[in-house]
């Protein structure tokens, strides 16, 4: 499981795209295939943050890209 921590998400999205990137079997950065989803509403700032059905918490690799990538702490695994 993927835990979120919406107060340290600023919404960059590269855990979109790493997400992309493995669900795309490293062959391009493709957020429209991620199974996370990141949105921000402008007016207010504030960031919604989840993980769809479709995550596999990036079977084969060492730890999830969302979280190996994540800059700001935002994500970890509770396994």
């Amino acid at each position: 499981m993927i835990l979120l921590d919406p107060s340290k998400c600023q919404g960059c999205r590269i855990c979109e795209a790493a997400c992309g990137f493995h669900h795309s079997g490293h062959k391009e950065f493709n957020p429209a295939l991620s199974s996370t989803h990141i949105s921000r509403d402008n007016d207010t700032a504030h960031i919604t943050m989840n993980v769809d059905s479709s995550c596999d918490l990036c079977v084969g690799e060492k730890t999830p890209l969302c979280v190996k990538y994540c800059a700001y702490g935002a994500r970890e695994v509770k396994r």
